[in-house]
């Protein structure tokens, strides 16, 4: 099965109509799939005319640890068309971050309900709530392809960088590397301006970004508001072309199986030669023993409560060792003993991934992001 999140935390570029819409077009295709709601709006939900589903029946129900409320994840499945089912959402799933905060595993209770369920699809597809919060971070642990939907507007690249970097967390803490895709949203060629953005976010997405481009179009309006996806309203329309194919171009893409490939090999070489594993890009350094260049990593962070460096120095991993120690004026310092050659790296500051300002050197990342670099 490939799990396909649709996230953006930013509101307004076209999630959940994308979520609806490529949910139905990969149905047409023939394959089996699964929506799941996980906005407590429960947007998905509406626009697929289900606001009167039954309230015990939501992702809630299989996310809560609530005995009386708890259901298996085959009950709270319901059937939209052919070929695609939904799990709906309700405002219950807001609560769920406060119910399940001490709660061990809480960020992989998604995952582990989708795989244990032993569900029958080629697809799942999540559509996130816009924000990074608990339910996001499910789903980005869940999926083996997450999407980023970009609309035209001016702030459209405002605060991608933070959804990049919460994968980029996941990536550090329990391996999990997900397939990351941008697509373009709401482009209206009529105007110059989406022209602009478009370059834009080709250029800061390079590779990542997705062929297909949605376009502007009132039939997609018209299907939200009749409960129905763009294929069944108009199935010639722009907006029903357009998300076959980003179908097509989500089925060709390389996902799930990709991904339990790669573990299987990481695996395989830990057990082989009892290394960690080296998740980003491995320093250039000369064969030769650690020499105490004395070099200080510093950053200002007063109201900062942990802070930690981490990069190819050492293994992109968060534990005691990345710790920095908090000085009297408020700043954090930490002294690494580095052998000659060049290093990336980033501060992590209660949890938020930061470049070092004190370091105009900086480097692109896999993730669509940027490091900063050490030449030693």
């Amino acid at each position: 099965m490939k799990i396909v999140a649709i996230a953006n935390q930013k509101g307004g570029c076209g999630k959940t109509t994308t979520a609806i819409n490529l949910s139905s077009a990969i149905a047409h295709l023939g394959k089996k799939v699964l929506l799941i709601d996980l906005d407590p709006q429960a947007h998905a939900t509406f626009g697929f005319g289900l606001s009167n589903a039954p309230i015990e029946k939501s992702i809630y129900n299989v996310l809560t640890d609530n005995r009386e409320k708890k259901r298996d994840i085959a009950d709270c499945i319901i059937n939209v068309s052919e070929n695609l089912d939904m799990i709906p959402s309700n405002i219950l799933l807001s609560t769920l971050e406060q119910e399940l905060k001490d709660t061990e595993g809480a960020v992989s209770k998604l995952f582990e309900s989708i795989c244990s369920g032993q569900l029958n699809y080629e697809y799942t597809i999540l559509d996130c709530p816009p924000s990074l919060g608990f339910l996001t971070f499910n789903a980005l642990r869940a999926a083996s392809v997450v999407i980023v939907p970009v609309d035209m507007g001016a702030f459209s690249l405002m605060g991608v960088g933070k959804l990049l970097g919460m994968i980029e967390l996941i990536k550090v803490k329990i391996n999990h590397s997900p397939n990351v895709r941008a697509l373009a949203t709401l482009y209206d060629r009529r105007l110059k301006y989406s022209e602009t953005m478009l370059g834009e976010i080709k250029t800061f997405f390079k590779d990542q970004l997705l062929e297909t481009i949605i376009r502007m179009n009132v039939t997609l309006r018209k299907s939200v508001a009749q409960g129905i996806s763009v294929l069944q309203l108009d199935s010639k329309s722009n907006g029903a072309r357009d998300h076959i194919a980003l179908a097509q171009e989500v089925v060709r893409m390389e996902g799930a199986e990709e991904f339990k490939q790669a573990l299987a090999e990481v695996a395989f070489k830990q057990e082989e030669v009892a290394l960690p594993i080296v998740p980003r890009i491995p320093a250039i350094q000369p064969a030769s023993e650690p020499v105490d260049r004395g070099v200080i990593f510093a950053i200002e962070a007063p109201q900062a409560k942990e802070v930690h460096v981490v990069g190819d120095f050492n293994h992109w991993k968060i534990n005691e060792a990345s710790r920095l120690a908090k000085l009297d004026d408020g700043s954090w310092q930490k002294k690494l003993a580095l052998t000659p050659g060049k290093y990336r790296y980033k501060f992590v500051v209660d949890g938020e991934w930061l470049l070092d300002t004190q370091n105009t050197e900086k480097e692109q990342n896999p993730f669509g992001t940027y490091d900063s670099v050490k030449k030693l």
